[in-house]
């Protein structure tokens, strides 16, 4: 009796610890977020005014294709170091696949830089390389803030995120006191990468470590594990198509001015999608852990908590919009979109927000299972319905509606996501296309 209590008095002391690390986490990594949340809303609010619509609209595409190219450097280089490095045996260990992914992910954003300039520079001629300085930038940075969590060094991610948020602040804040439109995107743009680029530094040079580039090394680590990577981008790519890939539909099918109004929208509700970042990346190196020492039922706990609380964040930040929306309408964007049905726009962006934070968590996990043909199916299942659903609905009745579609889309993954992370152990954790094998050459068996 007195060793069954000693055990079960063990597991609540090691619960109590895991909470108090994860709390302590969560509020440095929450904090960093805010502060890039709160610039990143200034910022538009401020272009919202500044620029015309056309203008303003532009912006938010070349935003998106950044936003697109998070996913990519995040797949090929963000999840292997979040898995990977929390379940290293030693701290060189840990380091040789730091350096590595670190190499990795250098040379996707170069070529990521250089992708995003070829595809701008027929449409906007020199403006192009201050968009691909800003998509490199911003990739990169969002890797090593990956890379920092997977270390445990959430401090010095937090003390990037300030360096970034006060630098770009102290950058921008005279070109938008000064004006003129026709320079201000651009401007602003290459602003927005020099402050990333701040970020970088400040987190490197708090490291106190010696950074290392091995493309060797490198390029054996993902010769090992190509099989499993390739199906990581083909679920980021289709991930991709179902999510900004609907929302550049809308802009392409639609033009950028009347896609202006939906981005300056989903720009409110940004803070939420930055929170959904914040569990993602706190929760990801956790559930690793948890995987690899077999611990069922704690890592259901942390996939019902990490969903309870991006549910009662949504739905609270929901309702404070929706009782201050005249206010936002009238004063934030100045009635720059009058006319326009915003409170309709409003009520399906947040439907699709909604959505998405009840399926961050467990769609983490199948990811951190390193399920990639699961999730490359349910993107493209998802994505091929919405994708419809937009076109139809901006030929038929007008790009507002059109975030219905979107919406119709994460129905889709929010039942397969929770299907599929709850499916028992037992169970493969991924589909077995009968053409062909799929060979996951990794280091562990996973639930």
């Amino acid at each position: 009796m007195d060793a069954g209590i000693d055990v079960a008095d063990a597991r609540r002391a090691m619960t109590r610890a895991d909470l108090h690390r994860l709390a302590g986490r969560f509020v440095v990594m929450l904090g960093g977020e805010v502060l890039q949340s709160l610039f990143h809303l200034g910022l538009n609010l401020a272009l919202v005014r500044a620029l015309s619509a056309h203008g303003y609209g532009l912006f938010a595409i070349v935003f998106g294709l950044g936003a697109v190219a998070l996913t990519f450097v995040r797949a090929l280089a963000g999840v292997p170091a979040l898995t990977f490095i929390p379940q290293a045996r030693s701290e060189r260990r840990a380091r040789a696949e730091a350096v590595a992914f670190g190499t990795g992910a250098l040379a996707l954003c170069l070529g990521l830089a250089l992708g995003t300039a070829a595809a701008f520079a027929p449409f906007v001629g020199r403006g192009a390389l201050a968009a691909g300085a800003f998509v490199a930038a911003w990739s990169l940075r969002s890797f090593l803030r990956n890379l920092l969590f997977a270390r445990g060094r959430a401090d010095v991610a937090g003390l990037s995120d300030l360096a970034f948020t006060l630098g770009g602040t102290a950058m921008l804040a005279p070109v938008l006191m000064r004006g003129g439109a026709d320079a201000l995107l651009w401007d602003s743009l290459w602003l927005l990468a020099a402050a990333h680029a701040l970020g970088l530094v400040v987190a490197l040079l708090a490291l106190r470590e010696r950074m290392r580039i091995a493309p060797r090394h490198a390029w054996r680590r993902y010769r090992r594990l190509w099989r499993s990577l390739a199906w990581s981008v083909a679920g980021t790519a289709t991930a991709n198509v179902q999510a900004q890939g609907q929302m550049l539909l809308i802009a392409g099918l639609a033009g950028p001015a009347a896609y202006a109004p939906i981005a300056a929208v989903l720009v409110l509700f940004s803070p939420l999608r930055l929170l959904g970042t914040v569990v993602v990346n706190l929760c990801q190196p956790e559930m690793a852990r948890l995987i690899a020492a077999g611990e069922a039922r704690r890592l259901r706990r942390v996939l019902a908590a990490a969903t309870a609380l991006l549910a009662a964040a949504c739905l609270a930040y929901g309702a404070g919009l929706a009782l201050l929306f005249d206010a936002v309408e009238h004063r934030l964007f100045a009635d720059r979109f009058a006319g326009e049905p915003l409170g309709l726009i409003a009520g399906l962006v947040g439907s699709t927000v909604l959505l998405t934070m009840l399926y961050a968590a467990p769609k983490t996990l199948i990811e951190t299972r390193r399920a990639f043909p699961e999730l490359a199916a349910m993107a493209l299942a998802s994505a091929t319905l919405g994708m419809a659903a937009v076109a139809a609905l901006v030929a038929f009745a007008s790009p507002a509606w059109s975030m219905a579609g979107v919406a119709v889309s994460e129905v889709v993954v929010l039942a397969w996501s929770w299907r599929a992370a709850l499916r028992p152990a037992t169970q493969p954790v991924a589909p077995r296309p009968s053409a062909f094998r799929i060979a996951l050459p990794l280091s562990r068996r996973v639930p």
